[in-house]
């Protein structure tokens, strides 16, 4: 068979070329979109944080001078008069800010000067290129070029500057020299002997390019009289606590016609203190922050739209045309009724295991009529629900015999007068959860996560999770030598999906791995916290319906589990949905949310629907270090209290007998 072409094998937009980003851009359905968002002509910069894979980097890369030239290529300067601004992007990873620490430099301070002189010249030779880019492309000739390079050179806090800088061709190669001075210093401090500081002459006050060079510009060239001059700063994680303390400095200190957009991942934002005393920049006042996993997250309908125009025009790219908004009849989707028909004419497991529990001597006469009254042969979910209503009386210390004849009574008034009774009321909560037991208990693969707007659930507002998935279908229907979109009768099949996104997981698991010790401490908790939860969900009587959420009373959270807390919220691996009060104490409790791709992995839900409160005990016997044991052992005490026949860890049980 010919191998399909994969239109999602590149899912990282630093993957991409500009002429790429620009071919698979596409906008979030509002009035405004993401320019309406971002709001790049603001005079208030902006600090844009986001998740690994939210798109950050595609976003900031659409308001740069590159995606600009791509937009408006008959003619850039009317382009850039009608955006109101020109963009100028720097990938902070490229700077390698942490070269600039330690090596033998005893003053920090020393470090953050020469950072700053660093990043100036930076600045102004990508600024200055744009420039020179757009004078060629329109063939401009400026009169005044000398005396604008003279200006800009004046800038400077020498008069010691090279006689030959007499265009802006001129200035980007001075610029690039004093920055490569700077970099040989450095680079060869071990062999010179020589601290950077001592080597390197520190030429421009901070802000003094970054802020003069736009003003010039704006002042003397005409094109440039109304254009907003934006610095995008992406991966902003990448610079150190000083740095990023410069840098704020400057967003303090912004003069028009200059404005900032940085970006950033989720726990990049290392401090927002500046160098005037340490005080902090204010949210509000001095920027806006725009948190792009919120957007996507609150507007559930506009995400799913963002999500089916993203796959959808990567098909058209790649030669494979669907309707509009049909991406999901392409899905193979969870049917119930094929579902428990199946179960119906199977082994019956979930009775198999009620009779292993009834297996004690005090139960043993009764065992079988329990059973068969339990039995419903019209529909195996009610069975099911059957069982559980059982063992809901089985906790309570109910007559088992007759506990079982009048939940015969009431599944009969259901099934044929579909009452209000019981249930109808585990139906309305507990439906999916008790499929998905039914599925685990009788040998089946859970399946209630497949189809496309499920796979865009188990995102959470995240998009690369879903071009993974995505990437994944193509490569098993590859292998089961199936095509993919090319009929909708040849669906996607629940297998391809199921094993796409559970390779999507382990690539989540291993691709969100926090470094260092803290991430093997965070890794360790989010696995028995997933433990935890999964135990709970398919206990005999589970606490909660749709278990994939947790809370914990924030007021009582000791600081180094709030720290792992803190760390699985910015690497994704838990969302924070919410800070609700207890009805009683009125105690604050933050709520998390699993990550989607975890859920799918350890067999909870993707809807979020109860609660399950950690108290003390349980918290820190899943965030704390080195609690493995402790965790055993409260596990096992709390999910007896769930399971038949019902005991704490240290009573005797119905089986001791034997």
């Amino acid at each position: 068979m010919r191998t399909q072409n994969n239109p999602f094998n590149i899912t990282k937009a630093v993957d991409y070329s500009d002429e790429e980003l620009n071919k698979f851009w596409v906008d979030f359905p509002m009035d405004t979109g993401f320019s309406g968002i971002i709001k790049p002509t603001s005079d208030m910069p902006m600090i844009i944080v986001g998740g690994k894979g939210s798109g950050k980097t595609h976003i900031m890369k659409h308001f740069s001078f590159s995606s600009q030239t791509l937009r408006w290529k008959d003619d850039i300067i009317a382009g850039l008069k009608k955006d109101g601004y020109l963009g100028t992007y720097l990938r902070c990873s490229g700077l390698n800010g942490f070269k600039f620490k330690n090596n033998g430099e005893k003053d920090p301070e020393n470090w953050q000067i020469i950072f700053s002189y660093y990043l100036e010249l930076w600045l102004s030779q990508l600024l200055l290129k744009n420039i020179i880019k757009i004078l060629e492309d329109r063939d401009l000739v400026i009169s005044n070029e000398h005396t604008i390079a003279l200006e800009i050179l004046d800038l400077l806090d020498t008069t010691d500057v090279s006689q030959n800088v007499k265009s802006f061709n001129h200035l980007v190669k001075y610029f690039n020299d004093l920055q490569k001075d700077i970099d040989y210093a450095i680079n060869n401090k071990a062999f010179t002997g020589k601290k950077v500081s001592e080597s390197v002459e520190i030429l421009a006050s901070p802000g003094s390019l970054i802020f003069g060079i736009p003003e010039i510009l704006n002042k003397e060239i005409q094109e440039f009289h109304d254009i907003k001059f934006l610095y995008l700063l992406d991966e902003y994680e990448n610079f150190t606590k000083s740095q990023q303390k410069y840098f704020n400095t400057l967003i303090r200190e912004r003069r028009n016609p200059v404005c900032f957009k940085i970006g950033a991942r989720r726990y990049g934002i290392r401090t927002y203190e500046t160098l005037s005393a340490g005080e902090e920049i204010k949210a509000g006042s001095e920027f806006e922050f725009f948190d792009i996993d919120s957007i996507f997250r609150d507007n559930k309908v506009g995400y799913k739209k963002f999500i089916n125009d993203i796959c959808s025009k990567r098909l058209e790219l790649a030669g494979i045309k669907i309707g509009e908004n049909e991406i999901g009849s392409y899905f193979e989707t969870f049917n119930i009724d094929e579902f428990l028909i199946k179960i119906q004419t199977g082994t019956k497991g979930h009775l198999e295991n009620l009779g292993r529990k009834l297996n004690g001597v005090k139960y043993r006469t009764i065992k079988l009529r329990v059973i068969e009254n339990l039995k419903f042969e019209d529909d195996a979910l009610l069975e099911r629900i059957n069982v559980m209503l059982f063992y809901r009386e089985w906790k309570k210390g109910s007559d088992l015999l007759l506990a079982s004849e009048n939940i015969a009574i009431a599944c009969s008034k259901y099934s044929l007068h579909k009452v209000e009774n019981e249930h109808f009321r585990i139906l309305q909560k507990f439906k999916y959860d008790i499929l998905d037991a039914l599925a685990r208990e009788n040998g089946e693969k859970i399946r209630t996560a497949i189809g496309f707007d499920n796979i865009i659930k188990i995102s959470n507002g995240i998009p690369r999770h879903v071009l993974i998935i995505m990437k994944h279908i193509f490569k098993w229907n590859e292998y089961y030598e199936l095509t993919t979109f090319k009929s909708i009768k040849s669906k996607i099949s629940a297998e391809s999906q199921l094993n796409a996104i559970r390779d999507t997981a382990k690539w989540f698991i291993e691709d969100a791995r926090i470094p260092g010790d803290e991430g093997s401490i965070a890794k360790d908790s989010i696995e028995r916290l997933c433990d935890y939860l999964r135990e709970l969900r398919f206990s005999d009587i589970p606490p909660e319906c749709s278990i994939c959420t947790f809370s914990i009373k924030s007021k009582f959270v000791p600081s180094e589990i709030s720290k792992i807390i803190n760390f699985l919220e910015q690497y994704s691996y838990i969302i924070e949905v919410a800070e609700r009060r207890d009805k009683n104490s009125n105690s604050r409790h933050s709520t998390y949310q699993l990550n989607g791709l975890l859920a799918v992995e350890w067999e909870l839900s993707i809807s979020r629907r109860g609660i399950v409160d950690l108290n003390s005990k349980e918290m820190k016997s899943i965030f704390s270090p080195d609690t493995e044991n402790e965790f055993k052992t409260m596990l096992h005490a709390e999910i007896n209290k769930y399971n038949a026949p019902f005991t704490d860890s240290t009573s005797p049980t119905l089986f001791d007998n034997f």
